[in-house]
């Protein structure tokens, strides 16, 4: 194996292209996304993990197509954002998530999201996958992807329905932001066949295939984001995280998030939380405090 000089090792770091994260508050405070990274998005269905990735995803796509609504300067930057999104869904159909995209975004937003926006509905394969009866989804979701092998889902075959979605991903993953919706509908799916390694071998695969690619992919799991810090299998697995929580004062929900390390830099360091909201056009950041390793 050739060995780097330390010349030709820095030249590699410096060539790392940062994407900003397209929420205002947050970019500024951190350096972004490094290009060639799977980043876990891990919170309850509650703490607003939905709201961020579409705020994140339509501002990335404004920065594309239409600089001129973007509200920052990204310089080279902006070309190395991919030209569109492939949103890989497990139990929600394109309408599902047009609506839920219309509820947090502006009209802007979502007619540019929409516009570079490829749905790959699994929801009809995941449904047979896990053994629901037929007759209660069938027939409901006519632009639902089907196996290559056949014309309808393969009932209880999940291994199946994974080599599937991986298959749709690396298809499309070379120009394109990859979202993967969600890692605990596909964790749930372990009780109807699907081995737990595999899931964790389509995480090790998607993290690898995202370094080939240059782009960024976004994994979604509804999971307490303590729970998640403290499953060793998952935690750190991916290259970065931001962790998603909330709190009830009240009448009101009490929101903050928090990124992980991307590349480890940042274990040892106080992170910064954030206090999430969601205005008229997705979500915001505001820097609230820091803490340490042991408070997250």
């Amino acid at each position: 194996m050739d060995e780097l000089s330390p010349a030709e090792a820095k030249g590699i770091s410096a060539g790392v292209e940062y994407l900003p994260f397209g929420i205002p508050g947050l970019d500024g405070a951190t350096r972004g996304i490094p290009t060639g990274s799977a980043v876990l998005l891990a919170g309850a269905p509650d703490a607003g993990g939905h709201a961020f990735l579409y705020t994140s995803l339509a501002s990335l796509m404004l920065a594309k197509h239409d600089p001129a609504l973007y509200p920052r300067r990204l310089g080279p930057a902006r070309e190395a954002i991919p030209e569109g999104v492939t949103y890989v869904s497990l139990t929600h159909d394109r309408e599902h998530i047009y609506a839920e995209l219309d509820a947090v975004l502006d009209s802007e937003q979502f007619a540019t999201l929409t516009d570079h926006l490829t749905v790959a509905d699994f929801s009809q394969q995941f449904l047979a996958a896990v053994d629901v009866p037929g007759s209660l989804y069938q027939e409901r979701r006519d632009d639902a992807v089907l196996p290559a092998d056949g014309d309808s889902p393969a009932t209880g075959d999940a291994a199946a329905l994974l080599e599937d979605v991986s298959e749709a991903i690396a298809d499309s993953g070379d120009d394109s932001i990859v979202v993967v919706d969600g890692l605990s509908d596909l964790l749930l799916a372990t009780n109807f066949g699907l081995d737990r390694s595999d899931v964790l071998g389509f995480l090790l695969g998607l993290r690898e295939a995202v370094v080939g690619w240059d782009g960024i992919a976004f994994v979604l799991y509804e999971r307490r984001a303590a729970e998640v810090r403290n499953d060793p299998d998952i935690s750190g697995l991916l290259h970065g995280s931001v962790f998603f929580y909330s709190n009830d004062q009240g009448h009101d929900t009490y929101r903050t998030m928090r990124v992980g390390s991307f590349g480890g830099a940042l274990d040892t360091e106080r992170q910064t939380v954030f206090e999430t909201s969601v205005g008229p056009a997705g979500v915001r950041a505001k820097a609230t405090k820091k803490i340490g390793p042991s408070n997250w």
